[in-house]
């Protein structure tokens, strides 16, 4: 694929985490009945008088001020003007899908009031469990989410669910294949490693479903502090795999400690580790960062690969080395025999630390650091080269570390950065496999 160029982003604001405010989604889809229309929308101005009530008391106690309360209508066809008028509604979606109006729904309370705010959803009782089963798939931790059933009278007998509770799941795989373009997902390769022997490299921010703007679009990282869902997330990393051609069910990625633990595909897997290493053919690991480096290794004579994510700590504790040396003790790997490749992350003008906590760094070698003319006691660190050396070090060659794709992720918009973009922030992966025997 060819390479979009790089454009600096200054610094974004974006809506930050409300958990103190709430929204409303009125759902004028599943039933189009006058009657229906008209009973949930009284029920929805109940919902949003009661959920001011609230907000006014919470402003009361904090002296603070919030926006008023949004309110999504959901809706299959264009309403009449006179359905609606007795109801202030913030915005209007329309589409004959029910997946898509939660989605879109979703994604506009995220940026309005913010991400993590109270949403509850205004239905008939008869279409409860359906939105219910939708949430659990849409909505992600960071959301508290509920769904209020009202009692419509005289709604058709006749009304059935758009589909069974056990089949949103797959309803929702579906639509999300539908947003947004693989086609944008770009893939960086290093010329160090040999595409014919395995599968590397790292990937930019587009071409996935991810919506909130730090996170769009193609964060590869699920938490129960972002906004993305599990499947977001898995979709995001099916488009991964299939714009690399790599198996997404065989793809590992790392659960970050900030340290040096180092998981061995095949043996126990730890609840959380920086690195991965493996010498099965298929087997895609992966380093998460957004700002830490992403260290990717390859060993040209055993075919062993690993991926580690070093970020300050990850640096000051060699977790490099510890990739390096879990290959060389578990398949024999000679550092002569290494490629090495370093992807995007923060380089030294925008990181510093206080000079404690960088000085394993500095002791390293005294030109990794030097003091930071913003903040006095802290020093500027390059982990980039501090992690180049301690490869070098352990006998990796000079000529076999690549850090031509070790852009800066704070002044590059193509990347994910959390310290650019503050919580929430999308991850993006560097990603190593061997190649399966042709």
């Amino acid at each position: 694929m060819l390479l979009r160029p790089l454009t600096m982003m200054r610094q974004t604001s974006y809506t930050t985490m409300n958990p103190q405010c709430s929204g409303v989604i009125l759902d004028l889809a599943t039933d189009q009945a006058r009657s229906t229309v008209a009973q949930l929308t009284t029920a929805a101005q109940d919902r949003l008088a009661f959920l001011r009530q609230q907000e006014r008391h919470h402003q009361n106690n904090n002296n603070s001020k919030h926006d008023k309360i949004p309110c999504v209508v959901v809706t299959s066809h264009k309403l009449q003007e006179e359905d609606i008028t007795s109801i202030q509604f913030s915005k209007c979606i329309i589409s004959n899908d029910c997946i898509e109006l939660l989605f879109k729904a979703k994604t506009y309370l995220d940026e309005n009031p913010g991400f993590g705010c109270k949403i509850q959803v205004v239905t008939s009782l008869g279409m409860k469990k359906f939105w219910e089963a939708a949430c659990v798939q849409i909505f992600s931790p960071v959301t508290e989410w509920s769904v209020w059933g009202v009692d419509v009278k005289d709604q058709a007998a006749t009304l059935r669910e758009p589909a069974p509770e056990g089949d949103v799941k797959n309803m929702v795989k579906n639509y999300l294949k539908t947003v947004g373009n693989i086609a944008d997902v770009n893939i960086w390769r290093s010329a160090l490693i040999p595409e014919d022997q395995f599968n590397a490299g790292f990937h930019d921010r587009y071409g996935g479903v991810s919506q909130l703007g730090p996170m769009a679009s193609l964060n590869m990282v699920y938490t129960v502090r972002k906004p993305d869902s599990v499947l977001v997330v898995e979709e995001n990393r099916r488009r991964l795999a299939e714009a690399a051609g790599f198996d997404p069910e065989s793809m590992y990625v790392t659960k970050a400690e900030h340290d040096r633990r180092i998981w061995v595909v095949g043996k126990e897997q730890p609840d959380r580790y920086d690195g991965i290493v493996t010498d099965q053919p298929g087997v895609t690991v992966c380093a998460a960062g957004a700002d830490c480096c992403m260290i990717l290794l390859a060993d040209t004579h055993t075919g062993a690969v690993g991926a580690v994510h070093a970020g300050w700590r990850g640096t000051t504790v060699a977790a490099v080395t510890a990739l390096l040396r879990t290959m060389m003790h578990e398949y024999g790997t000679q550092p002569k025999n290494v490629s090495a490749t370093i992807g995007p992350c923060v380089c030294s003008n925008h990181y510093d630390l206080p000079a404690e906590d960088a000085k394993p760094v500095t002791d390293l070698d005294p030109t990794l650091t030097w003091p930071s003319k913003e903040n006095p006691g802290h020093v500027n660190i390059d982990l980039v080269g501090a992690n180049v050396i301690m490869l070098q070090r352990e006998g990796v060659p000079k000529q076999n570390i690549d850090t031509s794709y070790a852009l800066c992720t704070v002044e590059n918009s193509e990347f994910f950065s959390h310290k650019r973009d503050g919580i929430p922030f999308g991850n993006q992966v560097g990603f190593i496999s061997r190649r399966l025997a042709r």
